[in-house]
Formats: structure tokens, C-alpha cells, sequence
């Protein structure tokens, strides 16, 4: 009797193991591409929108989950929704086989967990869709009870079984098979790093980044627009050796994708509205259905600080309608945030026409309308010096630090090899280096060039370190 029970209870503990299991793995070790999944949808609760494509396949399939995925915004949501779903399908499918004759419940259960594992597997992409899972459920959910109705006659169930997938084909559609791939861990970092940014987790962001042994160039590249928003930037430049500050990039055909996600970021930063709007527009054009709600909040933010009220309003009677980003989009509809309108300092006031994305120039632009913009005062002179250009970052940093002197180890560094390579005079060293330390460690180092000990030194860089290219 009590065997009996084990294998008549045993089985639920074995959906419960398999249930947890993969919570836990997406909670504790996949979380992030969750968020990457959410800010690559948009989801309208407008009448309009919820009518669009009604009459196409799989429309309802669409609509649930987009619904659904919107709420992957929140920590934790993304894994306990697709576990959850997993779960339903594996039920249903369990039901479904016992109604077609496998009456073992261990087997029945066993072939519908290995049914939901394959499911589970394809949503290790980050570009598998929700949507794929529910119109499995809703296709299972279909053929199951289609099976309860047509009773215990085999021609009944074939013929209810015909018009139920006919059903769900045209409701739900068919789910899209996926990659059988490993976890994507090398993209889950920089989606990482990206997320944490994004929500502003400055210091999680740092700890992630320093703690990793081998941080790519995309988790530097979010640590440095964190650093630089702190006016940290120079402080922290040469500690990656594959440090990345976007400001050799273009946007092109052949950009990576990750690359074109990011850039919006960076003219953020920076203060150009123009093409942080271009970038986050490009963005959106790359996503699925040309809807993204990142890029979305993003084109009504720059509106908001270019004061292109009209332009504003557009994007965020589009977010108002939206659950998660509503409030955000009501509340700036009524008033814009201080920190929007502080920002607007940052916009030349003049028009002008660019002709190219060259991060140089753009930045050239910015700082003539506002040389208190550190931000873009810091990337250019530390663009500088990573490409070991020291005429150009001497000419920079003479154009905007003469009258406001940006005291920094880093430049102070960087303006002793200029100064020695001119052969300064006493004066003009004295008028240029503030810190005698430095001074006093230069001559240090010129008598043991390339010495590791120095490796916290722009010397050694401009040494040993191979610059990045321009693409």
C-alpha cells in the first residue's frame, strides 16, 4: 500500500524538482535576458491595438504574450512567468497523452515534462518569444478538450482532434521552433551590465564589472557611462585592458547589434539629443515589429529635453497606455521631471547640420555650447589619450581646461609625455602640473621605462598598450 502511494504521489514531486529547478536557474543565472525581452516589445492595452491583426494567425497567441512579457520588467517576474507557463503546457500535455491512451501517469507525465524541456531549452535564446510557449498551450489546451467532448468513439475524437488543431491554428498559430542551444552566459554578462546601468545600480554595476576576470567590452563600456556620469571617468579609464567608450564606433550595415542597442547611451551621456534620437530610432527599426519600449521612453526623453513638446506628447500618449510605463508617461505629461530639465543645458542652442557621427566632432559641438559638460569633456580628452593622440589631446585639453584647469591624474600623466617630448620649459611644467607626485614619479619612470610597477600609469600605456581602431 505504501509502495503504491510513493508511485502514485511521486510523480507530483517530480514535477516540482523539474519546476524549481528551472526557476531557480532563470532567477539565479539567466535573469537578464528576461529584461532584454521586455524592453524588445511594446504592449498597448488600447482598443486599437489590441484589434490589430485580429484576423491574422496566431493573433491571440501574440497578444498574450506580449501582455505577459511587459511584466518581465519587474525582478523576478520573467522566471516565475515562463516557469509557470512551462508548467500549464507540461499539465495539459500530460492530460492530452492520457487522453490518446498512455493511461501510465509516470509516463504520460515523463513525455510531457520532455515536451516542456524543449521548450524550456528554446527560451534560452533571447529571442524566443513567449508567445511561441502560449500558443503551445493554447493549441494542447484546444486538442484536450476537444478530446473530453468527443467521448470514448475513436472517429469522434479524430474528427474533434481535426477541428480542434484547425481551430487553434487559426487562433493561436503554430509556436515557432527554436535553437537546442547551450546557456548564452557570455551575452547574459552584457545584458548584465547593461541592465544594471539602465536601472541605475551604478554600484552592483561596478562590483560586476571589477569582480569579473575577463569583463567585456560592452560590460566596460556601461561601467565607463556610470564612471562618467560620476565625473569618474579618468579615474577609472586604463583599469580594463579592453576598455570600450563607444566613441570609436559608427552606425552602419555592418554594426553589431549590441553595438546599435548601445549607442543611445552614449549621446545620452554626452548630451546630443539629435543623435541619441537617430540612434534609439535605428534601434527600434531592428526590433521585433518595429516596436521597441526602451527606445520608445528613450525618443520621448530626448523630445523632453530638446522641449519638442509635440514630439513628446506622441511618444508618451503611446507609454500612457502602456502598465508598466504609464505612471512614468502620465506624471511627465502633467510636468517634466527636474531631471530632464537639467539636462536641457546640455543642447546647443544654435542649429547646426552634421554631416558625420564622428563622436569627435560631435563632442567638439557640445562643449562649445556648454564647456561645463564634463561628460563630453572627459570622453574626448580620454578618447584621446586611448588612441595615443597627444597633439589633439593637448589642443582639447588647452580649447576647454585653460580658464577651469581639469585636475586629474590621468591628464596630468598624459601631459608630462607631452611636455618632455617638446621640451617644456620649467614654467610651462609648473603652469601644467599641479601634482608634484606626479612630476616626482615621472622621473621615476623614465629611468625604468616600461617597469609593471607602473601599470596604473597613462605611461605605461602609451608604452606597452596596442590602441583601439577606428571603424
Amino acid at each position: 500500500m505504501r509502495r503504491k502511494g510513493f508511485w502514485k504521489y511521486g510523480v507530483y514531486g517530480v514535477v516540482f524538482v523539474w519546476g524549481m529547478a528551472w526557476l531557480l536557474f532563470f532567477l539565479l543565472k539567466y535573469q537578464y535576458h528576461f529584461f532584454y525581452q521586455e524592453q524588445n516589445q511594446l504592449f498597448l492595452l488600447s482598443r486599437e491595438y489590441l484589434l490589430t491583426g485580429m484576423l491574422s494567425t496566431g493573433w491571440l497567441s501574440r497578444q498574450v504574450g506580449d501582455f505577459l512579457t511587459q511584466f518581465y520588467y519587474y525582478i523576478g517576474a520573467g522566471p516565475v512567468i515562463l516557469t509557470g507557463c512551462l508548467l500549464v503546457l507540461g499539465d495539459l500535455l500530460r492530460r492530452l497523452f492520457q487522453q490518446w491512451g498512455l493511461r501510465s501517469q509516470w509516463w504520460s507525465t515523463l513525455l510531457a515534462l520532455a515536451v516542456a524541456t524543449v521548450f524550456a531549452v528554446f527560451s534560452l535564446h533571447h529571442g524566443y518569444r513567449l508567445c511561441n510557449i502560449i500558443a503551445a498551450i493554447g493549441m494542447a489546451g484546444l486538442l484536450f478538450v476537444a478530446m473530453l467532448v468527443a467521448g470514448k468513439k475513436r472517429w469522434r475524437q479524430v474528427l474533434a482532434s481535426v477541428l480542434a488543431a484547425i481551430v487553434g491554428y487559426v487562433v493561436f498559430g503554430l509556436p515557432q521552433w527554436g535553437k537546442l542551444q547551450k546557456p548564452n552566459f557570455y551575452l547574459e554578462k552584457q545584458l548584465a551590465a547593461d541592465n544594471e546601468y539602465y536601472f541605475g545600480n551604478y554600484q552592483k554595476l561596478f562590483a560586476m564589472v571589477e569582480n569579473d576576470p575577463e569583463p567585456t567590452p560592452e560590460m566596460t563600456f556601461f561601467y565607463n557611462l556610470a564612471r562618467a556620469e560620476r565625473g569618474e571617468l579618468p579615474d577609472y579609464l586604463l583599469r580594463f585592458s579592453n576598455t570600450d567608450l563607444g566613441t570609436f564606433h559608427k552606425i552602419g550595415p555592418e554594426t553589431p547589434r549590441l553595438v546599435i542597442n548601445n549607442m543611445n547611451e552614449l549621446y545620452w551621456v554626452l548630451g546630443d539629443m539629435t543623435f541619441c534620437e537617430r540612434a534609439a530610432m535605428m534601434n527600434n527599426v531592428f526590433s521585433a515589429d518595429n516596436r521597441n519600449v526602451r527606445m520608445m521612453k528613450r525618443l520621448a526623453e530626448c523630445s523632453l529635453v530638446s522641449r519638442d513638446t509635440l514630439a513628446a506628447q506622441k511618444y508618451l500618449r503611446l507609454l500612457s497606455k502602456t502598465m508598466v510605463y504609464g505612471p512614468w508617461a502620465r506624471r511627465n505629461m502633467k510636468q517634466v521631471e527636474p531631471r530632464y530639465v537639467q539636462k536641457q543645458a546640455f543642447v546647443p542652442q544654435r542649429d547646426t547640420i552634421n554631416v558625420t557621427d564622428n563622436a569627435h566632432f560631435i563632442m567638439v559641438q557640445l562643449l562649445d555650447h556648454n564647456p561645463a559638460n564634463i561628460a563630453a569633456l572627459d570622453y574626448m580628452l580620454c578618447s584621446d589619450l586611448l588612441l595615443k593622440d597627444m597633439d589633439s589631446f593637448k589642443r582639447d585639453y588647452d580649447r576647454y581646461c585653460a580658464q577651469h584647469p581639469r585636475a586629474k591624474k590621468l591628464y596630468q600623466e598624459a601631459l608630462c609625455i607631452w611636455l618632455a617630448g617638446t621640451q617644456a620649459t620649467e614654467e610651462q611644467w609648473k603652469q601644467y602640473i599641479s601634482m608634484p607626485d606626479v612630476a616626482r614619479r615621472f622621473a621615476q619612470y623614465n629611468q625604468q621605462r616600461g617597469n609593471p610597477q607602473f601599470s596604473d600609469t597613462y605611461w605605461y600605456y602609451f608604452d606597452k598598450a596596442q590602441p583601439p581602431k577606428w571603424e
